[in-house]
């Protein structure tokens, strides 16, 4: 993969600003950026409010601006770039695309951005630079992203091909290739950085985790009739927490994903990263229906 490494560039800017740059200012720090980043402002820009200048206007700039500074670029480019070596090694074969790595105010940390069969990783380091064990966890999942989505036998059983625009994917994902591929790369992120706290590989806290766990009918239900939905379902209405009676915390369903991919690893795959990497999910459609979430891990 090719790394874009735009933190020197960030860390010169904050250098040049004790204050908050004004808008043409910021302009101006984008412009080389601008054409690598603008697909991901596109894809969030309604949570962004306009774009990264707008995110900027909620921060406590010194405040960001202090623990920014401590960022080291080389060392995140050394991150990232041994985290693909261990996917790679992992999984068994050669990750293709871009990764970038650039301040994003906080906006965003990670996005794996599929299109016509190639990614482009964002990774925002800014926004978890304190957490070195969470961007670990963090981008060999979204690397993950980058082995499985390209790969052709994933989509053959649902009539599809790696050949999709990014708006073809995210129209025509199916629900149990969600389902699959966000448990299968949190999988592989904790095969990749062990002993880590469980909570961690799937985007929680401790209490959220427990929380989670303690509601797994509520969880069940709601991704097994989406799985049932015969127009495909909608795997985006699975990140809307007040479908979940009672209301569960955000990414709830990539707890259920991760321990549902767990469970196929062993039973399906032998225990072999490598082997579920290239199983349809398609096949596995009653074997998702059968799974519930454990009271406890």
């Amino acid at each position: 993969m090719h790394v874009h490494n735009f933190l020197p560039q960030f860390l010169a800017a904050l250098k040049r600003w004790p204050d908050r740059p004004s808008e043409k200012e910021f302009a101006t720090y984008l412009q080389p950026v601008e054409k690598l980043i603008q697909p991901m402002i596109d894809d969030f820009i309604d949570r962004f409010g306009g774009g990264l200048y707008q995110v900027t206007e909620g921060l406590n700039w010194e405040v960001y601006r202090a623990e920014a500074l401590r960022l080291d670029s080389m060392n995140e480019e050394k991150r990232a770039r041994a985290h693909i070596e261990n996917v790679e090694k992992c999984l068994g074969l050669h990750l293709e695309g871009d990764v970038v790595l650039f301040g994003a105010f906080t906006a965003m940390d990670g996005y794996a951005r599929f299109d016509h069969g190639k990614h482009t990783v964002y990774l925002g380091v800014d926004e978890s630079h304190g957490r070195g064990a969470y961007l670990d966890i963090l981008i060999s999942h979204e690397l993950t992203h980058v082995a499985r989505e390209p790969l052709p036998e994933i989509w053959a059983g649902f009539g599809l091909t790696p050949d999709m625009s990014h708006d073809e994917f995210t129209q025509n994902l199916p629900v149990i290739e969600h389902l699959m591929g966000e448990g299968f790369s949190c999988v592989v992120s904790e095969l990749i950085n062990p002993h880590e706290p469980y909570w961690n590989y799937v985007y929680q806290t401790e209490d959220s985790l427990a929380q989670i766990l303690a509601h797994g009918p509520a969880i069940d239900k709601v991704v097994h009739a989406e799985l049932r939905k015969k127009d495909k379902g909608s795997y985006g209405s699975l990140y809307d927490t007040s479908r979940y009676v009672p209301e569960v915390p955000r990414y709830a369903h990539y707890v259920w994903a991760w321990l549902w991919a767990s469970h196929v690893l062993k039973t399906k795959a032998g225990g072999n990263p490598r082997t579920l990497l290239r199983l349809c999910s398609k096949d596995l459609l009653d074997d998702a229906l059968a799974f519930k979430l454990p009271k406890a891990l």
